[in-house]
């Protein structure tokens, strides 16, 4: 969870000190930010393979399995980090502008996305490091390494930026080298310690059957997760139609509603490396046991933090902003969703469950299923054909997440997720 926060606070950071430069600056930090997620998601591609088979050779007590799984990730992982990175940063100008942002702003983001892509090799290193240790159930290295990160470019951000101490004010570009420098160091720390724990080796032999167990587990991982962003901005522009306020609503609330996912993501983690872990072990109602405890600790929770929002939501989003349109569409935004998102810690515990275990197609149709079928189709429908208008939109999203849930749910019952075999050497 911290890690998690700490992910969120180097952006945050950036975003306050790129804000000193004005209006124009900030919104190309913002929208190059949003490009350089859908590339950045996808080194998950590489590392939910990388979490399921380490976790399973971790609770095996097969240190060679670790070994190679992690040769193997970190081979693919560059290679796809590099067939991205070189064609993503010579188009970073032509990206930008497909959103249709003004001239000024697309030439303050070229360089920061172009320089930021150029070393998408280094982060996602990173990714598969951080997914190695969490395999293992040591969460404590990456949050540490994490905190590290976050040292070095809230020091170096007002350097570069701004200038100070004399240093050339470079602006947006001092923003991209504060970032590349500490994820480069958090990689380079996190292959240090690994190192030293004897589970980097460069000196095994290349397996196909190594490669394709990972790309199994990873490609569908990868198109689950970038549904969710895919689909978010689709959902803006459906939005976008009802007007500024409604905009304003819907954003707000999100990031809102994102804190949720700071402990669900945690709840997530611990449940796909238990998991992981006692299937190699051989104990698979050990890790249906673990579910069974996520299911109860976090829908509890869920059912905690939402009553409290559910209760006090306009203030929540007065904070943000006092107009009294955007606090009407943010609170009936959150009070609609609030009884829909209960389910989530359920569908966190279904899902981390057949992640861990490496069986990521199941969480990936759940997820296309419920997000492209359902919840676009809907919340446009609702929204324009019904006299719903914006409320439609919420309901839309609401319904998605029950579809999901009950998706989850099928094939998590069906039991094939305990059963997983990891295909690995031949």
């Amino acid at each position: 969870m911290l890690s998690s926060v700490l992910f969120t606070f180097q952006t945050t950071v950036n975003m306050f000190w790129v804000g000193r430069l004005g209006a124009t600056e900030l919104a190309a930090v913002a929208l190059a930010g949003s490009v350089l997620g859908v590339f950045q998601t996808l080194a998950g591609m590489v590392s939910a393979g990388t979490l399921a088979s380490c976790a399973r050779f971790s609770g095996a007590d097969d240190r060679s399995g670790i070994q190679e799984s992690l040769f193997h990730s970190l081979l693919l992982g560059l290679l796809i980090a590099v067939v991205l990175a070189l064609p993503g940063a010579l188009l970073s100008n032509p990206l930008l502008r497909l959103f249709g942002a003004e001239p000024g702003v697309v030439a303050a983001g070229t360089p920061f996305l172009t320089l930021l892509l150029a070393f998408l090799p280094a982060y996602f290193v990173s990714v598969i490091f951080s997914s190695v240790f969490q395999a293992l159930g040591d969460t404590r290295t990456p949050m540490w390494v994490a905190l590290g990160v976050n040292l070095v470019n809230l020091v170096l951000d007002p350097l570069l930026i701004l200038g100070w101490l004399h240093l050339p004010r470079l602006g947006v570009t001092g923003a991209a080298i504060a970032t590349v420098f500490s994820q480069v160091c958090g990689a380079l720390a996190l292959g240090l310690i690994l190192n030293r724990r004897g589970l980097v080796r460069f000196d095994l032999r290349i397996r196909a059957q190594a490669l394709r167990a990972l790309l199994g587990i990873g490609v569908p991982a990868s198109l689950q997760a970038i549904t969710r962003p895919l689909t978010g901005m689709l959902m803006f522009r459906i939005v976008a139609s009802f007007g500024s306020p409604a905009i304003a609503a819907f954003g707000v609330g999100l990031r809102i509603l994102n804190i949720m996912y700071i402990y669900l993501n945690g709840f997530g983690a611990a449940t796909q490396s238990l998991v992981g872990q006692n299937l190699g072990a051989g104990r698979p109602d050990v890790a249906r046991a673990v579910a069974a405890r996520v299911q109860v600790i976090a829908s509890a929770l869920q059912l905690l933090v939402l009553s409290v929002l559910f209760a006090l939501a306009p203030q929540v989003i007065r904070i943000f902003n006092t107009d009294p349109a955007i606090v009407r569409f943010g609170t009936s935004y959150l009070r609609l969703l609030a009884p829909f998102l209960v389910l989530l810690g359920i569908s966190t515990a279904w899902s981390g469950s057949q992640y861990g275990a490496g069986a990521t197609r199941p969480t990936m149709i759940a997820a296309v299923l419920a997000n492209w079928l359902v919840k676009l189709p809907l919340a446009y429908i609702l929204s324009r054909v019904t006299s719903l208008n914006l409320t439609g939109v919420w309901l839309g999203i609401g319904v998605s997440v029950v579809v999901e849930t009950l998706v989850l749910g099928i094939f998590y019952f069906r039991g094939g997720w305990w059963h997983k075999e990891l295909q690995w050497r031949t």
